[in-house]
């Protein structure tokens, strides 16, 4: 005979499963009758025959021969509210159990519960139980408790009664209680070895006794398919406990119900399916599914797609309908992405996206780029052509040989000392295109965009016919998300509409470049123009878009043939040569190549600081970060030269070594001492203080370098995440409303779910 389905409830046990992923809601299980079973049980004995018969008499004595059959519930009811206990016919008692089943799941829940308490009166075995269950959904723990209590001591489903008087004494915080049934619940297990529950029952209890690897056995090995929701749920929940997200998501996919989109979307948000987890949050939303937390995490997960001020508009709306319950459910810890320490991962990092970065892309172009001398149409890209010049200029104006001198100095890798000079030139000649020319190209190589896009702007403004001024301020404006469509318009139609020569076919390439139309670039491959390096890194940079990686090894060749002592051409070599092989072949090419090298460093200690970043990235992947800081720390302990680039160079090397403190001391010295306070070095001085845990000093340096660059999306994007981690939601959302890319990712920041402060906050709700 086939055992009758016994009601379960279990309740959420965050604090002991970890987990709020699978399931927000109570997990019930609805009522069943008792049928064939509970017969065998009235009809079993021989009192309970005589009391059948007693009940036939009385039925006859108090009804009329007249009343027709389908009235007799209503009779029985009326006969329940008099004081005198008359037992029914059995068949008559389970019509009454069904009945008040029934007004219970219709919503009718006081008159299911008056309708149980008078059954109990009148067959206490049968129904004690089923009136638990009641007591229980309408959050009657005490009474529940005492029902179950004789539930079990009137042997009525003795293990499931026990589960159940554990989820009540849960819910009145009774640990001691709690710990009793749960263990009763356990003794009386072996007695369910031949209920096809009996895994059920199992899984049950190994859950709220914290074996989750024991309920999910059980969970996976079921000797019955009822309770499909339940047992869904709770595998679910345990799977993700455990980290097995997709195991999960396959769960609840199985058979998705129509409440389960919330649940969902939390897993697929887990795994990074952003748009699935979005589409499922915008359904849980439609359907008024954990409205509060549905609209938040939507918020967040599409801060973590790109789509910032889509997020940021939703978390500002629930904060403003609900200002202090937003802040209950999902803590934030702001944190930096991991591919910039783990080698591993770093590699991956830079190889994949290397040729991608516009950023990557124009800082090399802005490191071959020549420097043009004042009053002639000649550029110097080489120290021997700048000596040779300053010879001539001797007889010049001041300010003449004084921008040959800066040229010398820059292109002997003292840009700082060369701007600073060009600074100067430029309070005494200030309406002058070359000057603002040669200051902004030591901006751009020094990495401090805002300030290279306003003196290109200016030059290019001073001198329509200086083309390379207004290229290159179309590649700082994009750098900086500026605005500059009406600009670039202007300056393109004016280039195509010169007469084709070395130098205008040199400009429509940079335009190419910057269109990120490599196609339409590819001629310049087939140039026969002087082998200069702008030529040369011109032609890697298009061949490797295209991946014509013989034309990008060939010229990358020349380049460093061109410029040996010098890093950056080496790492172009690298990125060409050595770009198909696997990740540990990789790291020993690149070490041993190096090694090969005789580099005279002084890129790296006063030059660009995409030399810097490049070097520290491949000292990363070879794992020998270490021994460039110890390099870098013998220079500053004896050079007598400006230390600002040295020190630069060391915070970022301490940085990416995982030497967090270190950092965050250094870019503190530079920005407080050295007074080095562009946008990218405030923003970076963010970056070592997150992670050396100083959040504070990154707010406030990420408010600095805002008003620096107040278009520099990642100093815009950290800055909101470090105000929601502080559950400044208005200071966030102002932040990152501005950031109107919809595919933004950061280099750096990103953030996760403080679990540890969820459950903090849950063990001490009270």
């Amino acid at each position: 005979m086939a055992e009758s389905l016994e009601d379960i409830i279990i309740i959420e046990e965050d604090d002991a499963a970890g987990f709020d992923d699978a399931s927000s809601e109570e997990i019930v299980l609805k009522y069943t009758d008792e049928s064939k079973k509970k017969k065998l049980l009235i009809f079993g004995g021989a009192a309970l025959a005589l009391i059948l018969i007693i009940t036939i008499v009385l039925l006859i004595i108090f009804k009329s021969s007249n009343i027709a059959q389908d009235s007799s519930m209503e009779f029985i009811e009326d006969r329940l509210d008099e004081k005198n206990v008359v037992k029914v016919e059995p068949s008559k008692l389970e019509n009454m159990i069904a009945k008040a089943n029934y007004l219970y799941s219709s919503g009718s829940k006081d008159e299911a519960l008056f309708l149980y308490e008078k059954i109990a009166i009148y067959s206490e075995a049968i129904s004690l139980y089923n009136l638990g269950v009641a007591q229980l959904i309408n959050k009657q723990y005490t009474l529940a408790l005492n029902t179950f209590s004789k539930a079990i001591n009137n042997d009525e489903k003795r293990c499931v009664s026990a589960i159940n008087a554990a989820v009540c004494s849960l819910h009145l915080e009774d640990q001691e209680s709690f710990k009793y049934y749960i263990n009763l619940a356990h003794a009386y297990l072996p007695y369910e070895l031949e209920s096809p529950l009996y895994s059920y029952y199992y899984a049950l209890i190994n859950y709220y006794n914290g074996n989750y690897l024991g309920a999910l056995s059980a969970l996976q090995n079921p000797t019955s398919d009822e309770y499909p929701e339940v047992q869904k749920h709770l595998k679910a929940k345990i799977d993700a406990l455990f980290g097995n997200n997709f195991d999960a998501i396959e769960s609840m996919e199985k058979n998705l119900a129509y409440m389960d989109d919330f649940s969902i979307a939390l897993l697929y948000a887990r795994v990074a399916d952003y748009t699935l987890a979005i589409d499922h949050f915008e359904e849980a939303i439609l359907k008024n599914i954990e409205p509060v937390k549905s609209q938040l995490a939507l918020g967040l997960v599409n801060i973590k797609a790109g789509r910032i001020v889509a997020g940021s508009t939703k978390i500002k709306n629930i904060t403003d309908m609900f200002p202090e319950e937003v802040y209950k459910y999902y803590p934030i810890k702001v944190k930096l992405k991991e591919a910039i320490f783990n080698p591993a991962k770093a590699q991956a990092h830079y190889r994949n996206n290397v040729q991608e970065s516009k950023l990557i892309t124009y800082q090399k172009i802005f490191y071959f780029s020549p420097y043009k001398v004042f009053n002639a149409n000649i550029y110097i890209d080489n120290i021997q052509s700048a000596q040779e010049y300053l010879k001539k200029s001797a007889s010049s104006s001041n300010v003449n040989l004084g921008i040959a001198k800066a040229i010398k100095k820059a292109l002997e890798f003292k840009i700082r000392d060369a701007n600073t000079d060009l600074k100067k030139l430029v309070l005494i000649q200030p309406k002058h295109s070359i000057l603002h020319y040669n200051l902004a190209l030591t901006y751009a190589q020094m990495g401090d965009m805002p300030n290279a896009n306003k003196h290109f702007t200016r030059s290019y403004h001073l001198d329509a016919k200086n083309y390379l001024s207004g290229i290159f301020t179309i590649m700082t404006a994009e750098l900086i998300n500026k605005e500059n469509t009406k600009l670039k318009s202007i300056i393109k139609d004016a280039i195509m509409r010169e007469d084709i020569n070395e130098e205008i076919d040199l400009y429509r390439t940079l335009l190419y470049i910057a269109d990120n139309n490599a196609i339409s670039a590819i001629e310049w491959l087939d140039n026969d123009y002087k082998q200069r390096p702008l030529y040369l890194a011109l032609d890697v940079l298009i061949a490797q878009k295209l991946n014509r990686m013989k034309n990008a090894q060939k010229s990358s060749r020349t380049l460093t043939n061109l410029l040996p002592h010098d890093i950056l051409p080496h790492v172009m070599y690298i990125d060409t040569h050595f770009y198909d092989l696997e990740d540990i072949q990789y790291s020993r090419k690149v070490l041993n190549y190096l090694k090969k090298q005789s580099f005279n460093f002084e890129d790296l200690y006063f030059g660009p600081y995409i030399t810097r970043y490049l070097y520290i990235q491949q000292k990363l992947i070879t794992g020998n970060l270490y021994f460039v800081r110890e390099q870098l720390r013998e220079v500053l302990d004896s050079t007598n030269e400006d230390t600002q680039e040295i020190v630069s160079a060391l915070a970022l090397a301490s940085l990416y070594d995982g030497a967090f403190e270190e950092s965050y001391t250094l870019y503190n010295t530079l920005i407080d001492e050295l007074k080095i306070r562009d946008s990218y070095t405030l923003f970076l001085g963010a970056v070592a203080s997150t992670a050396a845990n100083h959040h504070a000093n990154a707010i406030a340096l990420l408010e600095l370098s805002k008003m620096k660059n107040k278009n520099f999306s990642e100093s815009r994007y950290a800055l909101g995440l470090l105000y929601l981690e502080v559950q400044n939601n208005q200071g966030a959302t102002i932040q990152l409303s501005k950031i109107q890319d919809d595919s933004f990712s950061s280099e750096y920041f990103d953030f996760d779910i403080d679990l540890d402060k969820l459950l903090f906050q849950k063990q001490h709700q009270k």
